[in-house]
């Protein structure tokens, strides 16, 4: 009897450590993993962020958002930013940089962006509410500024009216871009003057402008009586000068993007 007795105290002892050996399930946790950015201009992005649950793919789980908000360089960001979920992954977050520059978030030369999500998680019997943060750090694009110094008609010629623009661009980027394909119309006093294009390669270091020229052409036999008459007697007149480039930047999620201007003002009538 008493052998019986410290037998199954022995099994007692070893059942109990046995169960106390084994380890505690590992409570449900998710990643946010930053993918990658999207962009067809610098002024509207879409970051992509995909989810684990543990250490699967969200494709072998499910993962509902119930509330999400975004730190923008530290700063929370009340509006700028849209969600795309509709129940699947990667998650794009839409960011509207004109709308963050008018609340004063942007623009930056570097941002970090953090998307913070109340998620359900479900692997198998599993489930859990947790709070999910992914970080996506990149450098900030603006596009080149594009302004008139001058634009000089200069009548010395008897047929053709020559015209001589004078261009600044701005880069306000701490990197060089390039300029090319440089397309251009330009309009006096409400009607078309001239277009012209320009393929060379304009280099712009980075925070730096570039000053040159580009020149027109306009014959005589399609100005006006009263243009004609204001160049002759070298009065200012009104002008409109519109036109698009492509912008090279050397940025992954954004290398070439087209970006327009359309500027107006006076011009001076040169006698050269």
């Amino acid at each position: 009897m008493k052998i019986r007795n410290v037998f199954f105290l022995l099994f007692l002892i070893i059942l109990t450590g046995c169960k106390s050996n084994q380890p505690a399930e590992a409570a449900l946790t998710g990643v946010l993993v930053f993918d990658g950015i999207e962009a067809d201009d610098p002024s509207l992005l879409h970051l992509l962020f995909s989810l684990n649950i543990g250490s699967v793919s969200v494709n072998e789980g499910n993962a509902e958002v119930n509330a999400w908000h975004v730190m923008l360089n530290g700063q929370k960001a009340d509006t700028g930013f849209t969600l795309d979920y509709s129940g699947s992954f990667p998650l794009r977050l839409g960011m509207d940089i004109t709308a963050l520059a008018a609340a004063g978030l942007a623009p930056a030369e570097d941002y970090r962006v953090e998307l913070v999500l109340d998620v359900d998680l479900t692997l198998g019997p599993r489930k859990a509410t947790v709070e999910i943060i992914g970080i996506a750090e990149f450098p900030g694009l603006r596009p080149p500024v594009f302004s008139i110094t001058e634009i000089a008609i200069i009548r010395a010629e008897l047929i053709n009216t020559r015209f001589r623009v004078g261009i600044r661009i701005d880069n306000p980027n701490p990197y060089p871009v390039e300029l090319s394909a440089l397309s251009y119309t330009l309009f006096g006093n409400g009607r078309l003057w001239a277009e012209g294009n320009d393929r060379n390669i304009l280099h712009v270091n980075e925070n730096a402008s570039y000053r040159g020229d580009v020149f027109l052409i306009m014959n005589f036999i399609d100005m006006s009586r009263e243009l004609l008459d204001q160049i002759i007697n070298l009065i200012d007149v009104q002008y409109r000068f519109t036109g698009e480039a492509l912008v090279s930047t050397g940025i992954d999620y954004l290398p070439q993007f087209t970006t327009g201007f359309n500027l107006a003002g006076y011009s001076r009538v040169l006698d050269r």
